[in-house]
């Protein structure tokens, strides 16, 4: 009994410093015949100097058969727990109920169209605010050279919306820090160009190229059976340009071919054109007075020697402006005018945005076209109102907005060439040979 108390108090201590080191104890090896350091340590995946120092015991270069060594446990690689950075999660604003809006014309530089526009601009935000919305309104004078424009851009950030420039050079400068704070850019004028990759940039009015495209498809389902003649005034500017190679584009892939004429031709080419069992529909190269003056005088003639011809005549935006000296001949000859825009100022709502106008401003709308007080209002109505009912999702929902303007539609899409939004509104304003006007969308 002596013996075994002994015994075991011979080998408590050695038992406790078992205990201490356990963990490098769990993996023992009995040396088998012909083994070395350095084939124990590769069946073990560990360096000989490890091995060794797991073993200082073991001096010997040459392993015994039986020999018991103590292979080291690799540590267990600490997991780092990756800590991501918790952002807040954006939160979608179904109405903005304060807008911060600025305003970039060239006030200087054109003043009494500028000035209109803003005016009619401030008359849209008085009108979104009697129903519910707070607007702050700051406004630059945009008439600057380009580099001068960027001492203004800090000035720009915490804007909802942006209303202008419209100068060309000016533009991708103010859309690239627009783009950088998330605000929306609304061009009044873009003058033509396409901004790729600014998915919160608004052309208001559109290129030569999707206005003549939306209306040659137009123009395929009002006229169903037409001889489309061409007149060629020899000095085609762009709208005419454009027109008339979209037109001859899509009647080349119907297998369709068309007439062309010589603006100053006689009355025996103008008959060579045209054809006595379809309607004739004349397309000018250009836009310009003269040459409206000048077909007409030619289509004239050719109807008071050919009275059981069909004709119509297609016209241009700026067409308008001539409504009161030529209105007669746009009835006579069933004319149809392109255009975004239309200010009828017969209208009785019209008439009271009018009124509205002299009365806040102690001053009559210029007689321009378009009317830049009404694109201002129909501009400022459209966006602002939508923005404070729609919020964050505008961009999706604009296609529900119900809004009766007073000259401006509005139907933007993005461009397949870029990101930004382009109005494709495209109407017809036709003069019937009852002596009517009606509207074709």
């Amino acid at each position: 009994m002596k013996r075994v108390l002994l015994l075991i108090m011979c080998l408590s201590p050695l038992l406790l410093c078992g205990q201490n080191t356990l963990s490098a104890l769990e993996n023992m090896h009995t040396v088998a015949k012909g083994q070395t350091w350095e084939s124990v340590a590769a069946e073990y995946a560990v360096s000989v100097a490890e091995l060794q120092a797991a073993n200082p015991d073991i001096t010997r270069r040459k392993l015994k058969k039986g020999t018991l060594l103590i292979i080291p446990r690799k540590p267990k690689p600490v997991e780092v727990e990756e800590v991501v950075e918790q952002k807040p999660e954006s939160v979608v604003r179904t109405t903005l109920p304060h807008l911060k809006v600025g305003v970039l014309l060239p006030f200087s530089q054109e003043k009494a169209k500028m000035t209109e526009l803003y005016r009619g601009l401030l008359m849209a935000a008085d009108s979104v605010r009697r129903n519910g919305t707070d607007l702050d309104i700051y406004a630059w004078d945009g008439g600057l050279m380009a580099s001068k424009i960027e001492g203004l851009q800090s000035e720009f950030k915490g804007l909802d919306i942006l209303f202008g420039p419209t100068e060309a050079t000016q533009i991708p400068a103010v859309a690239e820090v627009c783009r950088e704070h998330g605000i929306r850019l609304v061009l009044p004028f873009a003058g033509g160009q396409v901004l790729q990759d600014y998915p919160l940039v608004y052309n208001a009015t559109a290129p030569n190229a999707v206005v003549f495209e939306e209306a040659v498809k137009k123009m395929k389902t009002v006229f169903t059976d037409a001889n489309y003649v061409v007149v060629s005034s020899g000095s085609p500017d762009n709208q005419g340009k454009v027109l008339c190679e979209t037109l001859s584009k899509r009647m080349s892939q119907q297998g369709t071919a068309i007439g062309y004429v010589d603006l100053e031709g006689d009355a025996d080419a103008y008959e060579s054109a045209f054809s006595r069992l379809s309607e004739n529909v004349v397309v000018l190269d250009n836009a310009d007075t003269r040459s409206l003056n000048i077909v007409l005088a030619r289509l004239k003639d050719f109807s008071r020697r050919h009275p059981d011809y069909r004709i119509s005549l297609i016209g241009f935006p700026e067409w308008q402006s001539t409504t009161q000296m030529l209105l007669k001949d746009f009835f006579a000859f069933d004319t149809y005018i392109i255009s975004p825009y239309y200010y009828n100022v017969l209208e009785e709502s019209t008439k009271r945005f009018q009124r509205a106008y002299e009365d806040a401003f102690h001053t009559p709308i210029a007689q321009n076209y378009p009317r830049y007080a009404a694109l201002g209002f129909d501009l400022g109505y459209y966006f602002l109102s939508g923005l404070s009912k729609q919020g964050d999702t505008f961009e999706q929902m604009q296609g529900s907005l119900v809004q009766e303007p007073y000259q401006n539609r509005f139907r933007f899409e993005r461009l397949p060439s870029g990101m930004s939004f382009t109005n494709r509104f495209v109407q017809f304003i036709h003069f019937t040979k009852e002596e009517k006007i009606e509207i074709i969308r």
